[in-house]
């Protein structure tokens, strides 16, 4: 007789939650990285550092998945698409395109909706702190793209597909 074996394929959960606050943290540091050496007037540091915010979002959704050494591409993609002007179109093309769990059609969503996450944060800030000292932009500028990482990563690790 032969014994009779099922397999069911599960899908692994993450805690999107988990995965916004990993994206955000990461984002918020390579934003005040950014920052530091913006007010240093270092210019191929802080160009560096700028563009290592768009790894923010992919690193935190691998590292809250455990994929990190298998999805380490999109990190590249994430690193080229940190562009500032070209940020809107080419980061959610260039993660989706060397990611394989993401859709570009739903990065684009996801950037969209993040981007306006952290201008709304930045624009209550405007009005929380005083904004006739212009000290308070770094951390202005730090908080809108950890709010904008954080969306994104929450948002990728719950639109990715198997």
């Amino acid at each position: 007789m032969l014994p009779l074996t099922t397999m069911t394929v599960t899908r692994p959960t993450t805690n999107p939650w988990l995965a916004s606050l990993y994206a955000g943290v990461c984002t918020a540091i390579f934003a005040a990285i950014f920052v530091l050496l913006f007010q240093a007037e270092i210019p191929v540091l802080y160009i560096i550092a700028l563009l290592l915010t768009g790894i923010g979002p992919v690193l935190g959704y691998l590292l809250a998945n455990g994929t990190l050494s298998q999805e380490w591409k999109a990190l590249i993609g994430g690193l080229i698409g940190g562009i500032p002007v070209l940020e809107i179109i080419l980061w959610p093309l260039l993660v989706g395109a060397l990611s394989r769990t993401q859709s570009i059609g739903k990065l684009f969503l996801a950037n969209l909706i993040a981007l306006i996450l952290g201008v709304l944060a930045f624009l209550l800030l405007t009005k929380v702190l005083p904004s006739q000292d212009p000290s308070w932009l770094g951390a202005g500028f730090t908080i809108a793209v950890a709010v904008w990482g954080g969306a994104c990563g929450a948002m990728m690790t719950a639109w990715r597909k198997l």
